[in-house]
């Protein structure tokens, strides 16, 4: 998402004027409007007609942002993609930051919060170590798992599920919990802003004309007022845009709630029927996978007999031991988990026996594979790093991880 963040220097706090480097141009020109005025809200305090110095690579905010401590943490953000209203926030030094951004259709999909590679140092002061803590989100408390710095995600689990894609979340730490807590909460936007986008330029060209006419030719006011008409049109075309597209959002929902209930596992009839399917189609869940084994006997402890459905191995030589449940049930999932914690605390003997001495294993994965959907499915494999897929139909296929 376009946003500008910075440390206020001395200097700037005295002065009440933010200022910014040369390197920083292309990010300010993304998060300024293009208008030759725009409105401030500061902390929550709204400034109108505020215009950016660019030439100076200044902006002059006045007296708000002189009552901040020095080497507070400044970000500005537009408020919407299409107005003149920028939203600040502030962070004092000591203070938990916030985290800002817009929650993806991928992201809503696979329950994990992701970043760019440019976002590192950010994401890092947000979780400067691993200890444990849990998340709340949208009022309901899970348990948190220490986000993955190699594929820049941040795993939620099904509470992300509370949110809509194109939601705007704040991530930040909870203060005066008595467990650490990260916090994930949907931004409001006063609706004062959004209401005032279009006051705002109405203003501003209220003030422009509002000099003496003899300042402006009669081709100067028409325009003034031309420009005026024609953006008013612009923004009940961009309303009315958004009130179909909430409409067609609902329609879409409810088409596929009712292709879902006419083609859920109608092509399976039963386990064996889905699970030949699977091993014959496992290229279509990992790229570069390869089965092994089928029905490979190991015994646990307590001497009991297990079998895994369907041993692999991935492109870069892990073993994946691959469970198929048909119509899945908590007590599925339950002997699933203990079956694949066992593999993994007994990695080296398992190696050992699958090849007969000759080579050593060092590590195995999981991979679920079912034909219904849960919530509680679906969390549990997030929170144990197991790798889900859901087969709807023997044609549809999502991938969790």
């Amino acid at each position: 998402m376009a946003e500008f963040r910075k440390f206020v220097t001395a200097e700037e706090v005295q002065s009440g004027t933010l200022a910014w480097s040369e390197e920083n141009d292309a990010d300010l020109r993304r998060v300024l409007p293009a208008s030759l005025m725009f409105d401030l809200v500061f902390d929550g305090r709204k400034l109108e007609h505020l215009s950016a110095a660019w030439e100076q690579r200044e902006l002059a905010v006045g007296e708000l942002l002189t009552r901040i401590p020095p080497g507070s943490e400044i970000v500005l953000y537009p408020a919407s993609d299409r107005g003149t209203t920028v939203i600040c926030r502030t962070t004092a030094p000591g203070d938990a930051i916030t985290v800002r951004k817009r929650l993806s259709m991928n992201e809503h999909k696979h329950r994990y919060l992701k970043w760019y590679a440019r976002e590192d140092e950010l994401y890092r002061r947000l979780f400067p170590s691993d200890e444990p803590f849990v998340i709340e989100a949208a009022g309901r408390r899970v348990a948190g798992h220490a986000p993955d710095f190699e594929k820049r995600q941040l795993v939620i689990g099904e509470a992300l599920r509370l949110f809509q894609p194109g939601d705007n979340l704040l991530v930040s730490w909870k203060l005066g919990e008595d467990e650490k807590t990260l916090s994930i909460t949907k931004e409001e936007i006063p609706s004062s802003v959004a209401k005032d986008a279009m006051m705002s330029l109405r203003l501003m060209v209220t003030r422009l004309i509002s000099r003496p006419l003899n300042e402006f030719n009669e081709g100067d006011v028409k325009g003034l007022i031309l420009l005026l008409d024609e953006n008013k049109n612009l923004w009940e075309r961009y309303s009315q845009v958004k009130e179909e597209n909430e409409k067609l959002k609902e329609q879409i929902a409810t088409i596929e709630s009712v292709f879902e209930q006419f083609t859920r596992n109608t092509f399976f009839g039963c386990k064996r029927d889905f699970e030949e399917w699977v091993a014959g189609h496992m290229s279509l869940f990992e790229k570069g996978i390869r089965l092994i084994h089928r029905d490979y006997s190991v015994i646990v402890k307590d001497g009991r007999k297990r079998r895994i459905d369907l041993l692999c191995q991935d492109r870069k030589g892990v073993l994946v031991a691959v469970e198929v449940v048909f119509n899945p049930s908590i007590e599925d999932l339950e002997e699933t988990l203990k079956l694949l914690e066992w593999l993994k605390g007994n990695i080296a003997s398992f190696g050992n026996e699958l090849t007969g001495g000759k080579l050593k294993a060092t590590s195995i994965r999981g991979m679920l594979v079912t034909n219904r959907e849960k919530p509680e499915l679906v969390e549990q494999c997030l929170q144990n790093g197991i790798k889900l897929c859901v087969v709807t139909s023997g044609c549809v296929i999502d991938v969790i991880e």
